[in-house]
């Protein structure tokens, strides 16, 4: 089969003939039909402490459809449709029982996407209904990230929601505070891009970075932030979500900045900011994007871009080091 792999930092992916995996046990061999390009590919492949190893086959967000069923009792079936958890833990731990496999002691990266088959674990694997697209079951993995982090501000009923970023993490917040009831949305931007993704998904306003945006902010929302979600990864984004959010506000962080940062401690500490971090999901978060879809609540479709084979993945990777692109890039590999 063919498949995308990490050469080192400053190297283009690699095409690569490797042989189809065998599945084993709580494991399933699907087709891959659809992968999306997601932004930390590009922050763990770019010479930071955070690179995955040499030789990794690289794709997370994936959709396929079932081939192969590893040995013993299974949940799937060959020609089941599916997206799946881009892990697999032990499924006993602590960790796994409170259904955040990413923190179990044994966890196994499941990657592989940007290939023409990859493993998934059975246990961590979503049937889609006939309603949802390959396409929509590549999209499950990053609004499942999101609607994670959501959830943990509580309720949003009402409340005033700033976003910062507009890429596929912004507008998985977006379109959950929505879902959740937020009142008044405004997004920040640096540029205009994504603009109608992010008035598709769910937001009132969109601004763009630049003089008077605290005061602009505060007209859009009709008052100070009561909540900040910063969605971007960038340097800054902490500082500027802390400088934005009313007193006694809540600060998200979902954007994953791998760069050393700095932000004012007593500026946070004088609004009694609550700061709070989210990361990845567990099969909950996966079964309710799915179902959110299923209900015809699609408007995330919005993000995809382009879709691409896996002749053009090289290129098109390092171009989105450098350049504006569409929130989701979505990968073909049998194209």
């Amino acid at each position: 089969m063919r498949s995308a792999i990490f050469m080192g930092a400053g190297k283009p992916l690699a095409i690569q003939d490797r042989a189809i995996p065998r599945p084993g046990p709580d494991q399933a061999l699907i087709r891959v039909e659809r992968c999306g390009i997601c932004g930390s590919d590009l922050h763990m492949t770019s010479g930071s402490p955070f690179d995955v190893p040499h030789g990794t086959a690289l794709g997370h967000e994936y959709a396929g459809e079932v081939v192969e069923i590893g040995p013993g009792e299974g949940r799937l079936r060959t020609g089941d449709r599916v997206t799946a958890l881009p892990i697999s833990g032990c499924g006993a731990c602590p960790a796994c029982l409170a259904d955040t496999p990413l923190h179990c002691v044994s966890m196994q990266s499941m990657q592989g996407g940007y290939g023409e088959y990859t493993l998934i674990d059975q246990r961590q694997a979503v049937r889609l209904p006939q309603s949802l697209s390959f396409d929509d079951g590549a999209l499950i993995e990053p609004l499942a990230s999101g609607l994670r982090g959501v959830r943990k501000l509580g309720g949003l009923e009402g409340r005033r929601v700033a976003v910062i970023g507009a890429g596929a993490i912004g507008a998985a917040a977006i379109f959950w505070a929505r879902r959740f009831g937020a009142g008044r949305i405004a997004v920040i931007a640096r540029g205009d891009r994504n603009r109608k993704l992010a008035q598709t998904v769910g937001t009132d306003a969109f601004l763009t970075l630049g003089e008077g945006l605290g005061e602009r902010l505060e007209d859009a929302l009709g008052g100070k932030a009561d909540v900040v979600i910063e969605g971007a990864g960038a340097q800054g984004a902490i500082r500027q979500a802390i400088d934005i959010v009313r007193t006694g506000g809540a600060i998200l962080s979902l954007g994953g900045c791998i760069v050393p940062d700095t932000i004012l401690p007593v500026m946070a500490m004088i609004k009694e900011v609550d700061l709070r971090f989210s990361v990845a999901y567990g099969l909950r978060d996966f079964r309710e994007a799915v179902e959110a879809f299923d209900a015809g609540h699609v408007s995330p479709r919005a993000m995809i871009g382009e879709t691409i084979g896996l002749d053009a993945l090289p290129g098109r990777f390092e171009s989105m080091r450098h350049a504006s692109h569409p929130a989701k890039v979505m990968v073909k590999p049998h194209a």
